[in-house]
């Protein structure tokens, strides 16, 4: 059977929920570093790439945990600094980060998602994001060689960038620019292009596994949910996350492949809070969604 891993974004609690729906995968005896495709966005660019790196979803989910790492995991990951909250910017400003992509999406706004207008106009971010990613520097050589699909958007012309596809660069870079949230961190460069977020795109990517010839996806939708309706007030910016996933699995399984999607319920909402960037979230929400991640995985799979 022929699987593959879409893991969207969702900051610092993205990559414990990433975590948690690995660590299920692994307790139902599906070993994540086999996957014959990963696709990784923002928080999940940083999980996928761990994955390519040979990291055990044990290994992943006692990082986040904080609990002890086997010795293969601590080989891998030597000194490697633990995650901790971004700093506050040293500078603000009101620019806009991209006037000539915001004019034209003006003059064409059918032909982009919302998100991009957004990452146009947003003033640029003045958080460096690459010391974060950085870290993952030392664990690459080259580009690995199991397939592995980060995404990225071009501040020049709006488009999606889909590294280790159709784009080169280090994995360290990749994830850097798959992970700069537009107002919050500052674009990266790569090949003198201005990159950010892929989430900007679509905060999955699910799209992109249409058609490979996959038997099985496993998506994993940090900051999607799985209610339309809901009293709860974070669940309302959920939705359109929702919606845009649903269309994208929709895409997916008309050609032939089967999609199983993790996203939070009420309970886990709980337990992620609104702040998606705050360490402390991390260990409860890793444990709280292997829980419920098992429980779907075992009557989807």
């Amino acid at each position: 059977m022929r699987i593959g891993l879409v893991l969207g974004g969702g900051g610092l609690t993205g990559t414990a929920f990433h975590a948690g729906v690995l660590a299920a995968l692994d307790d139902l005896g599906i070993d994540a570093r086999t996957a014959d495709l990963v696709v990784g966005t923002s928080a999940g660019a940083t999980a996928g790439a761990l994955v390519r790196a040979g990291l055990a979803a044990a290994d992943y989910f006692a990082r986040v945990t904080g609990t002890p790492l086997s010795g293969a995991g601590e080989a891998l990951l030597g000194g490697m600094p633990r995650l901790a909250a971004p700093a506050e910017p040293v500078s603000r400003s009101r620019r806009s980060a991209a006037p000539d992509l915001a004019r034209r999406v003006a003059l064409a706004p059918w032909r982009y998602p919302l998100g991009v207008l957004a990452a146009s106009l947003l003033p640029v971010g003045s958080r460096p994001v690459d010391p974060g990613a950085a870290r993952l520097r030392p664990l690459f050589a080259g580009w690995p060689d199991r397939p592995l699909w980060i995404t990225a958007v071009s501040l020049l012309d709006g488009r999606r960038v889909v590294f280790g596809r159709d784009t080169a660069g280090s994995v360290a870079d990749a994830v850097a620019a798959s992970c700069a949230v537009p107002g919050y961190f500052a674009p990266v460069d790569v090949n003198g292009e201005r990159l950010v977020d892929g989430g900007v795109h679509s905060l999955v990517n699910l799209d992109l596994v249409a058609g490979e010839g996959l038997d099985l996806v496993v998506a994993s939708a940090p900051l999607a949910t799985t209610d339309w309706v809901a009293r709860d007030r974070g669940n309302v910016l959920r939705v359109a996350a929702r919606a845009q996933l649903h269309r994208e699995v929709g895409t997916v399984a008309a050609t032939g492949t089967r999609v199983v999607v993790v996203a939070p319920d009420r309970a886990l909402r709980a337990v992620m809070g609104a702040d998606s960037m705050d360490p402390a979230r991390r260990p409860p929400v890793a444990r709280a969604v292997r829980e419920q991640a098992r429980r779907v995985l075992a009557d989807r799979l």
